[in-house]
């Protein structure tokens, strides 16, 4: 199958999750033996095994339009994928060359408010018209969790048959267990029981609730807390850890290479992930830090909410707590960090159910199957 995936509006040099999450669907599809031409807004080039990759025009949809039909002439192709919550390329290329195509679809419209972006009510409803109308033409749309999913077909009005659901994976190989003392050493970090976060610092993630949880795990514990990654939050958190008075005991390590990820989870005694009921109980989650987290043996802490639930008592790899409590996730916290045995038996558990169900292997077949039957209906 000669497949054309679009995401247009992603930089794979950034150690972002959009990012991640296309290099490896991609890479992985064409482990499985299909021709995928990627079309991204990276800058200059790309190493993606096995995948074509293509830096899209600079601006203006028709130009990208016409730059893509000639990609997909090219190869040529069979089938889209886009990744946009408004697959207006894909679109056009169908209108075009008469390719069917598949969008997935990995937040909502409000996730712009939550990130400081401004929205434009007044043209919220002809963008609302536009966009359902191009998921109608659609084969199917493709999202990350069931609750995304759901949403998705109230608010388009898609034939619930024509909604997949499609979690995130993790490449076992890469992400996989460490001696944490060896990880530690390579880190330069020394030697006390480490809380890890690995991710973008944008309000969703929980991370003030980390923070302010963080005094009574590192005074009942002699923990240290790693916040990994970058993001508009990173200020707002340093200064809050300040005023604390527990600098000296929260790293803020910023962005990392994502080669360097799993050194990081393998300092850690335990992983945590304190996700905020808003946004988050509404459309369920599917985060890879939390695949990484199980890949590499690690227990997890994490927020209840819909997707992460499911997933820690599946594979009995970690504890949850109430989203947006610091004292509860500072309780479990001192309980997992102050029973190595049982942490180690929780990590142990995920790296099981990690390699058995989340690989990218696993996903890139659940969306090699969608392609396939759009392929076929034509």
């Amino acid at each position: 199958m000669n497949l054309l995936f679009l995401a247009l509006d992603i930089d794979l040099s950034m150690p972002r999750g959009d990012s991640i999450h296309v290099r490896e669907l991609a890479r992985f599809l064409a482990a499985r033996g299909h021709r995928v031409d990627l079309v991204t807004a990276t800058k200059g080039g790309v190493d993606v095994p096995g995948v074509h990759h293509h830096e899209r025009p600079g601006s203006g949809d028709v130009r990208i339009v016409r730059f893509c039909c000639a990609v997909a002439r090219g190869s040529p192709s069979e089938v889209i994928y886009e990744r946009r919550l408004s697959p207006k390329i894909a679109f056009g290329v169908n209108r075009l060359l008469g390719l069917p195509y598949v969008v997935e679809i990995n937040g909502i419209e409000e996730e712009a408010a939550m990130q400081g972006r401004a929205r434009r009510s007044a043209i919220r409803g002809v963008k609302h018209r536009v966009r359902r109308r191009m998921f109608l033409k659609a084969h199917g749309v493709v999202t990350v969790s069931d609750l995304l999913g759901e949403a998705v077909h109230r608010r388009y009005g898609l034939p619930r048959e024509r909604v997949f659901v499609v979690p995130n994976g993790v490449d076992t190989d890469r992400f996989r267990p460490m001696e944490p003392s060896a990880a530690r050493r390579q880190l330069a970090w020394p030697a006390a029981p480490w809380v890890v976060f690995v991710g973008n610092l944008v309000t969703w993630q929980g991370l003030d609730t980390l923070v302010r949880a963080a005094p009574e795990v590192i005074e009942g514990c002699g923990a240290r807390i790693a916040i990994v990654g970058d993001g508009q939050m990173r200020s707002t958190l340093e200064t809050l850890a300040e005023n604390l008075g527990i600098a000296d005991r929260v790293v803020f390590v910023g962005s990392v290479p994502y080669e360097d990820v799993p050194t990081y989870i393998g300092a850690a005694s335990a992983c945590v992930a304190p996700f905020t009921r808003a946004r988050n109980e509404a459309i369920g989650l599917s985060p890879l830090k939390v695949y990484e987290y199980l890949a590499c043996g690690r227990p997890v802490v994490a927020s209840g909410v819909p997707g992460i639930s499911e997933l820690l008592q599946r594979s009995g790899a970690g504890l949850l707590v109430p989203p947006d409590d610091p004292r509860a996730l500072a309780a479990t916290l001192r309980e997992v960090l102050e029973d190595p045995t049982r942490a180690r038996e929780m990590g142990d558990r995920g790296r099981a159910f990690a390699v058995n169900e989340c690989s990218w292997g696993r996903t890139a077949e659940s969306v090699e199957r969608v392609l396939k039957s759009a392929v076929q209906a034509g």
